[in-house]
């Protein structure tokens, strides 16, 4: 399945290469905003993927939109997102789902030393991307340890 490539400078001058299936169906409002998210939170997905990697083998990191707080106040303000770590035979019974069987695929032959591969989902939805970003996972990974530290 050949891909959609694009790229990013964010305000650093740090670039990014998103890719996603070709065929996927296009919301580029949606695109745009999952774009964003990655730009503004690189550094913890890449240190998340690799971890995840590093504990269970290859696998997808997945990027859920919670469920939005009741307050109306709190709605407003910001998106709430959860992460889990996916590895790869977990992914396989839902490989009959087109976006599902992209990332299988992209499971083959990427480098979690230097490529992400993302799985976002709503109730209704799910959106694949592989994204390679600066710093690459391993350092993105040592700077969210010594943040913690």
């Amino acid at each position: 399945m050949p891909d959609r490539i694009t790229e990013h400078l964010d305000e650093a001058g740090r670039r990014f290469v998103i890719r996603t299936p070709a065929e996927a169906y296009q919301d580029e409002a949606l695109e745009t905003s999952h774009h964003q998210f990655i730009l503004t939170h690189w550094e913890e997905l890449a240190a998340a993927s690799l971890s995840g990697y590093r504990q269970a083998g290859k696998g997808v990191l997945i990027v859920g939109e919670a469920i939005p707080p009741r307050s109306e106040a709190l709605r407003h303000g910001f998106m709430i997102h959860r992460l889990a770590y996916a590895p790869q035979e977990v992914l396989a019974p839902a490989q009959e789902l087109p976006s599902l069987q992209w990332l299988l695929d992209q499971l083959d032959h990427y480098d979690p030393r230097q490529t992400v591969l993302l799985l976002f989902t709503t109730d209704t939805d799910a959106h694949p991307y592989a994204v390679e970003g600066e710093p690459p996972p391993p350092e993105a990974l040592l700077l969210a340890q010594a943040s913690n530290n």
